[in-house]
Order: C-alpha cells, then sequence, then structure tokens
C-alpha cells in the first residue's frame, strides 16, 4: 500500500464507535508544494457512516466529484470531460481513509492491522507513546514498515519505509477538534519523498463541520449521468 492523496497497537483510547454520528461534512482547502511550485485544490468532503460512503467534491482549480465506498468501489467523475474513472481494490477503500479510521474509533492502529500489518515493538519516549508495524509479506509493496506515533492517547503521526529503512512518506495530525464524542485532526501535513532530494508536501485544512440533519445530502445522491465516458481497465465495471 502506497498512500496517496486527490485527492492509518495500542489500546490507548476507549468510546462508542461513531458516537451518533451518521454523517458529516467538511469543507477542504489542500495546498500541495512541488519543485517550488504550489497548486491549491479547495472543494468539500461529505461521509455517510452507512456503507462508508465518502464523496468528495472538488471545486476548483477543476470540477470533480470522486466517490469511494467501504469495500474498495472508486468513481472519479470530471465534470467538464463528462468522463468517470472507475477503479476497485482494497487500496480505494474509504476504509483507508482518516474520517473512517477517527470515526469508528480506530486510532490505535489506524488501519493497519485491517492491511496485513503485524505490530513489531512499542516503547514510551516521553510522553510519547511509539509502535512499529511490520508489512504483509503476502503482497508486493515498496513499504515495508510503518511507525505511529501517538500522544494524549491520539495519532500525531506515522512514517512508512522501504526496505533499506528510508521514509517514504510522513504524516501529521494536528489541530484536534470535537466532533460528537470524540477528538478529529482538522490539519493533516504529508511529506512524500519521490526520490532522494524530490518530494511533495501536501497540507490538508478542513473546516464548516456538519453533522447528521445539519449535511446536505445532494452529493450522496449525486449520479454520473448516463453518457459520461468510461475509462476502466475492467469492462464490468459500471458508473452507476
Amino acid at each position: 500500500m502506497r498512500i496517496v492523496s486527490i485527492c492509518i497497537a495500542l489500546a490507548l483510547m476507549s468510546f462508542i464507535p461513531y458516537g451518533n454520528v451518521e454523517k458529516l461534512s467538511l469543507d477542504m482547502t489542500a495546498r500541495t508544494l512541488y519543485k517550488g511550485k504550489s497548486i491549491t485544490v479547495k472543494g468539500e468532503l461529505y461521509y455517510k457512516v452507512q456503507g462508508g460512503l465518502m464523496v468528495t467534491r472538488v471545486i476548483s482549480p477543476l470540477e470533480q466529484i470522486v466517490f469511494a465506498n467501504a469495500t474498495g468501489e472508486f468513481k472519479s467523475y470530471d465534470v467538464k470531460s463528462n468522463s468517470v474513472t472507475l477503479m476497485q481494490g482494497i487500496d480505494f477503500s474509504s476504509k483507508n481513509s482518516f474520517i473512517y479510521n477517527f470515526l469508528s474509533g480506530n486510532i490505535n492502529d489506524m488501519g493497519l492491522s485491517s492491511l496485513g500489518y503485524k505490530l513489531n515493538n512499542t516503547k514510551i519516549d516521553g510522553k510519547i507513546v511509539v509502535s512499529t508495524w511490520n508489512a504483509p509479506t503476502d503482497r508486493a509493496t515498496e513499504i515495508q514498515k510503518a511507525e505511529i506515533a501517538h500522544e494524549n492517547y491520539l495519532p500525531i503521526f506515522m512514517g512508512f519505509y522501504d526496505a533499506k529503512g528510508n521514509c517514504i512518506q510522513k504524516i501529521y495530525y494536528t489541530n484536534y477538534q470535537n466532533v460528537s464524542h470524540f477528538k478529529m485532526p482538522f490539519t493533516i501535513t504529508e511529506f512524500e519523498y519521490l526520490s532522494p532530494g524530490d518530494s511533495t508536501i501536501t497540507r490538508r485544512t478542513y473546516s464548516n463541520l456538519k453533522i447528521n440533519e445539519q449535511v446536505d445530502n445532494t452529493w450522496f445522491n449525486y449520479q454520473i449521468p448516463a453518457n459520461a465516458k468510461i475509462n476502466s481497465a475492467n469492462p464490468s465495471l459500471k458508473a452507476k
């Protein structure tokens, strides 16, 4: 698994999964810096607990609607070209999202166990609890080890490393805010190391939280046009 965005053990915290949250929405701003150039993407994120439906509505600099569910069905609709890209697989599941992990109370391993990772070691460094995880051996992956750091029972860092111990990706979770009966980070900063001396930095900030009846259902119910051009390596996949 390589953590990619458009667009993770310890019994550290105990609360009722999902609390009273059935659905939520957030405004999103993602700023990416690569080779001295910056791009800003603005959009809205919608998540429904039932079925794990996650809809990302990108508003600028392009208009795009991305759907993902718990079973790994992925659809990305480009409004301007009226085309939809379809994919299927565990890597595309909404269960890989930070929203799922925090809503389900799955913050101890951030979803690593469900992806086949095995806990290797746990240590305490002051107020920080650090756990290391070995990647599954039955899947071809560049990642060989993952690391999670918790502070005050909340994840603040994840790191992914290759067989030589080189860092592939770092993720920092900050700006925690209350969502129903639990806390969730409203700022996530990712460093992705593409090659020596070549990396991207992406910071996602979330705001304007809405829960349950406050959430607009429009994008949950959005239908991709029947005449949209389908881009898929699997002809059996359908846009609807």
